[in-house]
């Protein structure tokens, strides 16, 4: 713990550290700085990186293509675990839930997770046989559900480029410099008072 608290000391520390120095830049020689800096000031997007995630990909017809194997481990997988759960009582999965939980939350949780687990597998058992049997009588569900959405259409709005804040910290140099110099030195100050002890 300790070790980890240096750390964040020191982290802290050299990040005020940069804060101090990027302030005396901006109130002493803030055309210095601005010139040395350009080379950092550029766009990053992440749009032609997600291209790729993009792109819908089917496997519908590798699963229909296989659709007795699919059915079969579906089929095995849901009466398995309704012959598990038919064996032991709901109360019983309380064991799995934290022991400080309150005894009423325990119960309703176990409860509702034992139901929950029943009722999915039966479902799971019905679209096993549906597989392995009459695959097409999912097609209908799965036309109506198998869309495909872009996050890329969502996130456009945030791939934008805001300049504001850039021009007026370079409009207001002097006056950025002089906050950044303030609020550094108490941040030092406040530090080495935790670091001494006298906070």
């Amino acid at each position: 713990m300790v070790l980890i608290i240096d750390a964040l000391y020191w982290t802290a520390t050299a990040a005020v550290t940069l804060a101090f120095l990027t302030g005396l830049g901006l109130l002493l020689a803030p055309t210095w700085l601005r010139e040395h800096t350009r080379p950092l000031d550029f766009w990053h997007s992440l749009r032609p990186a997600t291209g790729p995630l993009e792109k819908p990909r089917y496997v519908e017809g590798r699963l229909y293509h296989h659709h007795r194997l699919l059915g079969f481990l579906l089929v095995c997988g849901a009466a398995y675990t309704l012959l598990r759960l038919a064996m032991v009582d709901s109360q019983t999965m309380q064991a799995v839930l934290p022991t400080h939980w309150d005894r009423v939350l325990r119960e309703i949780s176990a409860t509702s997770a034992y139901w929950f687990l029943g009722l999915s597998n039966v479902a799971a058992l019905g679209v096993g046989c549906a597989v392995f049997f009459r695959p097409s009588l999912l097609k209908t569900l799965e036309a109506r559900s198998n869309r495909w959405l872009s996050t890329r259409q969502a996130a456009k709005p945030m791939d934008v480029y805001h300049s504001g804040a850039d021009a007026w910290l370079w409009r207001h140099s002097r006056a950025t410099g002089l906050f950044l110099l303030l609020g550094s030195v108490y941040i030092w100050g406040v530090l080495l008072a935790y670091r001494h002890g006298v906070l």
